[in-house]
């Protein structure tokens, strides 16, 4: 968050200070993108609010119903009991270890919004994304036409220039226009490398979101089905050979439940792991070295066993139901709210039944 702010608002800084002041003395870019540029400001501003605010889904006891949307796949989600917080892991969800807390429909923790990423503020990540992305984008446009503009009015390319230290006359060229540039507007200059850097960057990054979020998986998902195509492609190599060669096959089918528990590698599937915005970030993870050692070890006291037709994502429901998922969360919605209210009404009930029998038998008593 710190770095975030340092970067973002010491970046404005110097675009109010020397940008503005640029844009007044500029013939080519009109006036009016001061004060777009305050609404830029201040959208990005807000979707970073925005985002680090919101709570992404914290699963409790109380609360767990409204959640429990999704069924387990019986191959990345089993239902189980989360050992840290002691209630049932729902099917996608994921604990926190940075937020101390169970998230719905987990992605990632987010450094730069200070926050987790999960079902009710994936939507508001996108959008800070995509607002800095535009505003990237804005930014070095903006401020390439400021300096093509100062090149043009001042013929900077047919000017005499000379050497600062030798007082030699240099002919000028692209190279020499540029360094003049970027020595006279040097703090500009280097925001303009930052906004025209982080466009690329942060664009990218926006696109492997919806690129996930249109195949119904999150940061989380695609990790581990990343290690599920490097299993299966292994495992069905392994059959096929073993079968040309005559080992000894398992001849039990192998169903959709028993892939996960088939074959040890595909065990740690299951285990949660910290999951930064570029990925799994524990350190305690085996390597594929590792690994494959370990599986080769293994391999001889096995029975190899047909991994089956490859397993699939049930979750990916068509780009069109997986987009609404992400803007119309199902734990927001009437029907997981009316379950919410039912359950809490229920248990309201019991309470009170609870406590008038106890009532009853102090008085008898």
């Amino acid at each position: 968050v710190v770095v975030y702010l340092v970067v973002v608002l010491g970046s404005w800084s110097i675009m109010f200070t020397f940008g503005y002041s640029f844009i007044t003395k500029s013939n080519h870019v009109s006036n009016w993108h001061k004060y777009s540029g305050y609404c830029v400001f201040v959208i990005c501003m807000w979707s970073w609010r925005k985002a680090s605010t919101t709570s992404p889904g914290y699963i409790t006891a109380r609360n767990i119903h409204r959640f429990d949307n999704y069924p387990y796949d019986d191959f990345l989600f089993i239902e189980k009991t989360c050992p840290t917080v002691g209630i049932r892991k729902l099917a996608r969800s994921k604990y926190d270890r940075f937020t101390n807390q169970h998230v719905a429909r987990f992605d990632h923790f987010c450094g730069w919004i200070n926050n987790a990423v999960g079902e009710e503020n994936y939507r508001f990540f996108l959008l800070f994304l995509a607002v800095h992305v535009g505003m990237c984008f804005y930014g070095t446009v903006l401020t390439w036409g400021l300096f093509v503009g100062e090149i043009e009015d001042r013929d900077l390319f047919n000017a005499i220039f000379f050497n600062g230290k030798t007082g030699v006359e240099v002919k000028a060229d692209f190279w020499v226009v540029t360094h003049y540039m970027f020595m006279k507007h040097f703090w500009l200059s280097g925001v303009w490398i930052l906004m025209t850097s982080m466009s690329v960057v942060l664009f990218l990054f926006l696109g492997f979101h919806l690129y996930i979020a249109a195949n119904g998986m999150t940061t989380n998902e695609f990790y581990k089905w990343r290690q599920v195509k490097k299993w299966y492609k292994r495992e069905k190599s392994r059959y096929e050979k073993a079968l040309k060669e005559g080992k000894k096959l398992s001849t039990k089918p192998s169903s959709k439940g028993e892939h996960g528990s088939s074959n040890g590698g595909m065990k740690d599937l299951t285990n949660d792991v910290d999951v930064g915005c570029i990925g799994p970030i524990n350190n305690n993870t085996v390597s594929e070295k590792q690994e494959e050692q370990k599986e080769q070890t293994e391999e001889e006291k096995t029975v190899l066993m047909d991994p089956g037709p490859p397993p699939v994502n049930i979750y990916n429901k068509g780009i069109v139901e997986n987009f609404k998922e992400v803007f119309f969360p199902r734990s927001l919605r009437p029907d997981a709210l009316n379950r919410y209210a039912k359950t809490r009404r229920t248990d309201q009930v019991l309470k009170s039944d609870s406590v008038n029998d106890n009532t009853g038998k102090a008085k008898a008593t």
